[in-house]
């Protein structure tokens, strides 16, 4: 689809308006193919709009039995964890809505990061088929250019076969598992949610004219995003 580049008000306005897209997209999806796949982000931004997913006023129009719940990215750490994706989800989504256990597919965190990583490629490919494309895929955007967990300097970035990959992040000093570019350019539709001051001159260098690919999210496919920002 055309790339479209919106931008609102605060981060109340941005949430709003993606948890609108979220419910007519779902209901298009399901309409057209009878289920509607979806890639989660972590972070603070998207938090907000899960919350708003989860009150009555959305949650009434999304059909939760026929949504499948994907994480782009993963923390290793326990589900339990304070730092984990999957729990915050949980906290602001899924203790909320009446969607099926088997329709939620959290990263495995236990063991061999490496093995994770096989593991949760090979159950999105049992769901998925062999297409391997998810319907919408949710970003976020950090300070330093990244999106998912495909940090600067890390190996992951040329990575070109595997769909799902381990990443060991040098200044965290701890692994992550994260979708490659593989898998997010595959996506019908990738939407960035992206709020605060400190993105700002990642995003003006994105969208400059004739810009330098010095940044991670550079290599998502921007033919097919819609980026919110505020």
């Amino acid at each position: 689809m055309q790339q479209i580049k919106l931008i609102w008000e605060n981060a109340e306005a941005l949430s709003i308006a993606a948890a609108h897209y979220f419910v007519e997209r779902c209901n298009n999806s399901i309409a057209d193919k009878g289920n509607f796949t979806v890639s989660l982000s972590g972070g603070s931004t998207p938090k907000r709009l899960y919350q708003l997913l989860a009150t009555p006023a959305f949650s009434r129009n999304i059909d939760w039995k026929k949504v499948q719940l994907f994480w782009g990215d993963e923390r290793f750490v326990p589900h339990t964890h304070e730092d984990s994706n999957y729990r915050m989800v949980k906290e602001a989504l899924l203790d909320h809505v009446k969607i099926p256990r088997k329709n939620v597919f959290a990263m495995p965190t236990k063991g061999d990061a490496s093995a994770c990583a096989n593991q949760y490629e090979n159950m999105m490919e049992e769901v998925l088929g062999k297409k391997m494309q998810i319907d919408l895929t949710f970003l976020g955007l950090g300070d330093d250019g990244h999106t998912s967990s495909l940090f600067p300097g890390t190996d992951v970035l040329q990575e070109q076969k595997k769909f799902i990959k381990e990443v060991w992040v040098e200044s965290k000093q701890t692994f992550r598992l994260s979708s490659t570019y593989r898998l997010i350019n595959n996506s019908k539709e990738v939407m960035f949610l992206v709020a605060g001051a400190a993105k700002a001159p990642v995003i003006k260098h994105i969208f400059s004219k004739n810009a330098k690919a010095i940044y991670p999210v550079q290599d998502v496919n921007l033919k097919k995003e819609m980026l919110f920002g505020c």
